[in-house]
């Protein structure tokens, strides 16, 4: 910046546009002594220990997950924790989520509070506060949980289906064979 009589004026410094390779170089006034890892080609992180913090993450492949106000597509981990957060998918011996929304999780031990879960695949699940979740799979599941469908809901409701689409199948072949008879009586009559 400049002042009308053409000396320059102290500021902020600008920005400079990151190099042509993609890489950003931060200084490490910005971040202290931690420096994001970049993974420019796709890959999975991988690390004994992964901290997302108000950032978002592809793929981690891990033995202890944390995130907190952030988002990771898949997770493989041994624990798994998503707070305030957004879980795509993950693969976990422990998975705790609270105030985050996943869309599937496959996991040992499952813990959800006050949360949102698409598919929940378990050995034991605990529910605590109000907690919406999708499909529930699991051998035991405890805390504040009201069941919509239970296995025998869900048998009666396959058997119905199965009737139903079993009797619009035949209904569908007596019409068919029903008008290729009326055609093979007209063509008949027309050769006559």
């Amino acid at each position: 910046m400049t002042t009308d009589e053409g000396a320059s004026k102290p500021g902020k410094p600008a920005r400079q546009a990151p190099p042509a390779g993609g890489s950003v170089a931060w200084p490490a006034r910005d971040l202290g002594k931690a420096r994001p890892a970049v993974a420019e080609d796709g890959a999975a992180i991988q690390a004994d220990h992964v901290d997302v913090r108000m950032g978002a993450v592809g793929r981690v492949d891990t033995s202890d997950l944390q995130v907190s106000r952030g988002a990771v597509g898949a997770a493989r981990a041994t624990d798994v924790t998503v707070q305030q957060g957004a879980l795509g998918a993950a693969l976990a011996g422990q998975v705790s989520v609270r105030q985050s929304v996943a869309r599937s999780l496959l996991a040992r031990e499952a813990r959800v509070e006050q949360s949102f879960v698409r598919t929940l695949v378990a050995a034991e699940v605990h529910v605590d506060r109000a907690t919406g979740i999708g499909i529930v799979i699991a051998r035991r599941v405890s805390g504040d949980v009201r069941v919509l469908l239970d296995w025998r809901g869900a048998a009666a409701f396959g058997a119905a289906f199965g009737v139903v689409v079993g009797l619009l199948r035949m209904m569908g072949r007596a019409g068919r064979a029903g008008r290729m008879l009326r055609m093979g009586r007209r063509g008949h009559r027309g050769d006559g």
